[in-house]
């Protein structure tokens, strides 16, 4: 009877971790590389790459425009929403972007007034 209960409390512990790793997993699905256009913002700020990759267990992405490399410091993935936090020339930038059908979509605001983001991923080229 010892080992029954030794045992489901094991099961119980494998199955909490299995589950809160998933979650944390959820992110997956948007790793990779995006072509970035966001029309109405000054330029060269209105198309880029988006670079979403995992690091240490972690998401973690920047932003490339004109060749710079602009890193994201806060960036979450949940309910299918990639939040990020991050400065553009000393202005604090929240982006909400949405995943729907493989695209991601938002508004944020900003000093100028609202600017859209839509983002897809990046064709690969053939060398």
């Amino acid at each position: 009877m010892k080992i029954a209960g030794i045992l489901f409390a094991f099961l119980i512990l494998f199955s909490v971790q299995v589950s809160s790793r998933a979650a944390e997993k959820g992110y997956q699905k948007i790793l990779g590389v995006w072509e970035f256009l966001a029309p109405n913002a000054p330029q060269p700020y209105d198309s880029g790459i988006l670079t979403l990759k995992e690091v240490d267990l972690k998401l973690t992405g920047e932003f490339t425009v004109q060749g710079k490399a602009l890193a994201i410091p806060k960036i979450e993935f949940r309910q299918d929403t990639l939040i990020l936090g991050f400065e553009v020339e000393n202005t604090p930038i929240n982006l909400r972007l949405k995943l729907t059908d493989r695209v991601l979509e938002g508004v944020t605001e900003t000093p100028d007034g609202p600017v859209t983001v839509t983002a897809k991923p990046a064709k690969i080229k053939p060398e």
